[in-house]
């Protein structure tokens, strides 16, 4: 298929989860046969092609496409005028497809107040009828897309991982030593976002350091908006932010990861840290976020999910995996193996497109 890529903000070289979530997008819809051509992309990957500037060159390309693809995090994307009466029919009238990854209640963490939010929320109800298909990454999302929202055809494609990427046997960052008996734990994220939960780690982190554990149980923090870092402990080390395509080595050096996020619009998230972590082999202790509780099910280990205001019950499930580190490495394999067979962004691009194929035959007839 030939698909324009709308709305999708890629960089190649970005710290943050979005650009890697397109990259993988790209390649493996690349690599199904598809031809695509990226539309608001910061910079263009080698496998995209750039949508003409010119009007009517434009207008030439849409009128070949066969899919429409947006990608939408809480508000409405840029150029989705043209999938509605009368432009849709003049531009051929291609499939069209929302990638939802977070809903318009996230807006508030970039300081939408309410009035904004539900301007968002109206304005995404406008363009459910001109819709085909909305894949989430969450239940959750999927949810609120169909039953708020008003899209008539819903299906959830979670995240996931790229388990030949994200392995336990890179080769780690020079700047992490192990040394025998520590559990060293990471954080990924970005401390300045107001739902990742970064007092608690911090909180956690004393609780270690006070009853003498801190030389056992390592914390070690990747990101940027690090505030108030003169008061977390000695156990606490931070880095900055990583270019995402250097996080397999960082991770590798680690035993435990962290996924902590305040209730809220974290709950519909599907956080790509979750599953690079479980690529990669370690054992993850999170708070109560809804796709976590799915995938902590899937592993058997609903112990290691924590009330996010409990800092107390964090820190003992972290002495907990340090003193079983045979449990540890039994649960860090098992996570591993749960990306392989399920959570790959592989699978999570074959089977969107599975679903697009199927609405294209209905579409052609």
């Amino acid at each position: 298929m030939r698909i324009v890529y709308a709305n999708a903000g890629y960089s190649n070289n970005s710290a943050e989860g979005g650009p890697a979530h397109m990259r993988q997008f790209i390649e493996n819809a690349s690599a199904l046969g598809h031809e695509i051509f990226l539309w608001h992309g910061m910079e263009q990957h080698s496998l995209t092609k750039p949508v003409p500037g010119k009007r009517l060159d434009r207008l030439k390309l849409f009128r070949s496409a066969d899919l429409i693809y947006y990608r939408i995090e809480w508000r409405l994307p840029k150029g989705c005028r043209v999938i509605l009466p009368p432009y849709r029919k003049l531009i051929g009238n291609p499939l069209v497809v929302w990638e939802f990854n977070t809903v318009p209640e996230y807006g508030r963490m970039h300081g939408d107040d309410d009035a904004k939010v539900q301007w968002w929320v109206n304005q995404l109800r406008r363009y459910a009828h001109a819709v085909d298909l909305a894949t989430c990454v969450s239940n959750k999302i999927a949810d609120y897309v169909r039953d708020h929202l008003g899209f008539r055809r819903v299906i959830t494609i979670p995240n996931g991982s790229d388990p030949q990427l994200f392995r336990p046997d890179v080769p780690r960052v020079k700047r992490i030593e192990k040394k025998p008996g520590r559990m060293d734990v990471v954080w990924i994220g970005s401390a300045n976002l107001a739902w990742h939960n970064f007092d608690l780690l911090v909180k956690a982190a004393w609780s270690i350091w006070n009853s003498g554990q801190g030389d056992q149980i390592v914390f070690h923090v990747i990101g940027q908006g690090m505030k108030g870092l003169r008061d977390a402990p000695p156990n606490l080390n931070y880095y900055g932010p990583e270019e995402y395509r250097h996080l397999p080595g960082w991770l590798s050096a680690m035993d435990v990861g962290l996924n902590v996020y305040h209730p809220g619009p974290a709950d519909y998230s599907s956080p790509l840290k979750l599953f690079d972590y479980m690529a990669s082999g370690l054992t993850v202790v999170s708070t109560e976020q809804p796709q976590a509780h799915e995938i902590f099910e899937q592993l058997g280990q609903a112990d290691l999910l924590i009330p996010h205001d409990q800092p107390g019950m964090l820190a003992d499930a972290l002495r907990r995996l340090a003193a079983d580190p045979d449990y540890r490495k039994r649960q860090g394999a098992a996570g591993r193996q749960l990306i392989i067979d399920r959570y790959n962004w592989r699978k999570s691009v074959t089977d969107t497109f599975a679903e697009i194929e199927k609405l294209r035959g209905r579409h052609l007839k």
